[in-house]
């Protein structure tokens, strides 16, 4: 006797968002100057109370320090193509001392539906010190 699966149905939690572009200005600019972020993404499903958490984590050796620089207003998205917007006048790192800045980091946007996280967007972001000025460079991940 064949058994018959039923297909899985597509879930948030899953593949169900795909991301197709992203744009951070300014770029190769001070850490600490204003951020702007925009992305182009799809979803299979509509997505309720979507929130876009952005932070930035710095790592070293011994430590690791995550700076919450804002979330977007919650919002919902309808299956199909959508976009997002999240700016700041300032990404606030005084707190932080230079030695942790002035390395390899991460700025993460997390989209968010109620408690389930459904995307994840980690930008490699190198912190290099400039005369007394840390100067960020945020790569993009589709590039």
């Amino acid at each position: 006797a064949q058994r018959s699966i039923a297909p899985r149905p597509l879930t948030m939690a899953t593949e169900a968002v795909q991301l197709h572009a992203i744009s951070i200005e300014p770029n190769n600019c001070p850490l600490e100057q204003e951020l702007l972020i925009e992305m182009e993404f799809t979803t299979v499903e509509d997505v309720k109370d979507a929130v876009w958490r952005v932070r930035f984590i710095a790592d070293t050796a011994g430590s690791r320090k995550i700076v919450e620089i804002g979330v977007t207003p919650s919002v919902d998205y309808t299956a199909g193509l959508n976009k997002m917007h999240f700016s700041v006048p300032s990404v606030d790192v005084a707190h932080l001392k230079r030695h942790v800045l002035a390395n390899v980091g991460l700025l993460q946007a997390n989209l968010t539906s109620g408690e389930t996280e459904l995307l994840q967007v980690s930008m490699v972001t190198q912190v290099t010190p400039k005369g007394d000025q840390l100067i960020r460079s945020i790569y993009n991940p589709l590039e």
